[in-house]
């Protein structure tokens, strides 16, 4: 196995690499072309466009701009490295309630630690934390999978919020009162907000919702795990694109889309080492569960992870238990990988699209993407600042379609994803498509 290279040497010979492609990206980079050279003895003429101290002559017809050189070295030894997808070292092991299993014993048999355990009631499951040597650990995991089929181990995935950062916009004396601009709901073709028939159970596994933020609800529960914080106010506003009361004097202002939900607020992030926001996998398990026991009808993933079996059998189980569960594809770009829970079947996996219907650049492709919903540059209220922010990315698209799920759970009617593609828009390309799955959520609430 060759050996890792360190971050800051691996970022050197991409900018080497990237250096020695420059001649070839020159020849394509619109913008006055290099002359060619002239015989000898006359001198090259000067690109009229540049000055000698910016470019310099490489080869026959080719000039690198040493300005751009140094601003994609600058970006290249700037850039933080990914933050990793799975706990170093970390595992999760889980198996039936009833199984008469140890999962200290189990850890032990594998020459692995337990770091911890916990019965997830409502799931039927005993899921536990494991700890071992990262070159290893896989070699344990699959002596435990040969030596015990029923139970599910694999590596333990670090759950991030599926978002970008956004700058505070539109300062007003109170949070929110004078809206940015408004796209979202007019989209959608929503023009005001509806309250419900009846109050819906919708838990948010997600940052911990400060209601603070102004949200119209028939009820608030809340149980925080681990850290249980709400880093970049992230829960809160997709609490407030789900329940939040009217803000602004014109119309339509800004408003959620359901307000009257009883909002059950499982809350697991907190943040790693850097500073970013970031949930432990058994946290975000325990909140699903807890969700569960509260008796939710809907519950919204604004968060995602990469696969794992654990995750896959905890979420399919919960399944069979709500009306809907919906998730944010992902922000992995078109050549990201599979996003759990968005990406198992069953899942209404949610991406985003901008005011012009235009796919997010940076979502997540793939053939089980079922619907999309604004999420590009959408305003929220915020509790730091003034105004509010502009936000990006599928978390936010996400409650647009849970909005329209505790609508139509309300009313007594399903929201299944077979509804949901009746009544999309269709975007182009025609039919399905990996980008925005069945098209664009289309506000019907009340249809069949």
């Amino acid at each position: 196995m060759m050996p890792r290279q360190r971050p800051a040497i691996a970022r050197f010979s991409a900018w080497l690499l990237a250096l020695a492609s420059l001649p070839a990206l020159a020849q394509t980079t619109p913008g006055t072309p290099p002359k060619p050279p002239a015989p000898p003895p006359v001198q090259q003429p000067t690109d009229a466009g540049r000055s000698h101290s910016s470019a310099v002559g490489v080869g026959v017809g080719m000039q690198i701009d040493l300005n751009q050189v140094l601003r994609l070295g600058r970006r290249l030894f700037d850039a933080p490295s990914p933050p990793p997808a799975y706990a170093p070292g970390r595992a999760l092991l889980a198996f039936a309630a009833d199984g008469g299993l140890d999962p200290a014993q189990l850890a032990a048999e594998a020459g692995l630690q337990l770091v911890e355990s916990t019965s997830l009631e409502a799931l039927g499951l005993v899921v536990a934390e494991l700890q071992g040597a990262p070159d290893t650990l896989p070699e344990a995991l699959q002596r435990l999978r040969a030596a015990h089929p029923d139970v599910t181990v694999d590596l333990a995935p670090l759950w991030r919020p599926q978002t970008v950062a956004a700058p505070a916009a539109n300062p007003a004396p109170l949070p929110g009162q004078h809206p940015g601009r408004l796209y979202a709901a007019a989209l959608l073709g929503v023009q005001a907000a509806q309250p419900l028939a009846r109050p819906v159970r919708v838990a948010l596994i997600d940052g911990a919702v400060d209601p603070a933020i102004g949200l119209e609800l028939a009820g608030f529960s809340q149980a925080r795990f681990g850290n249980g914080g709400d880093p970049g106010q992230h829960g809160t506003s997709v609490a407030c694109l789900l329940a939040c009361q009217r803000r602004g004097t014109s119309q339509p202002g800004f408003f959620g889309l359901s307000p009257g939900v009883m909002l059950l607020n499982a809350a697991v992030l907190g943040t790693d080492a850097r500073g970013q926001a970031q949930a432990r996998a058994l946290d975000v398990l325990r909140g699903l569960d807890w969700a569960l026991r509260q008796n939710a009808e809907v519950i919204n993933v604004s968060l995602g992870a990469a696969p794992d079996a654990v995750t896959a059998r905890a979420f399919t189980l919960a399944q069979a238990k709500v009306a809907a569960l919906i998730a944010a594809a992902g922000n992995g770009g078109p050549q990201g990988g599979l996003t759990y829970p968005a990406a198992l079947p069953g899942v209404i996996a949610v991406a985003a699209v901008d005011a012009q219907r235009r796919p997010y650049r940076d979502g997540t492709r793939g053939s089980w993407i079922s619907i999309a919903a604004p999420g590009v540059e959408v305003w929220v209220p915020a509790l730091d600042v003034s105004g509010g922010r502009y936000l990006t990315g599928t978390s936010f698209a996400a409650p647009f379609v849970t909005a329209w799920a505790a609508q139509r759970l309300a009313r007594g009617l399903p929201a299944t994803a077979a509804v949901l593609c009746a009544q999309a828009i269709d975007l182009p390309p025609a039919g399905r498509d990996p980008q925005t799955g069945c098209g664009l959520l289309r506000w019907q609430p009340d249809a069949p």
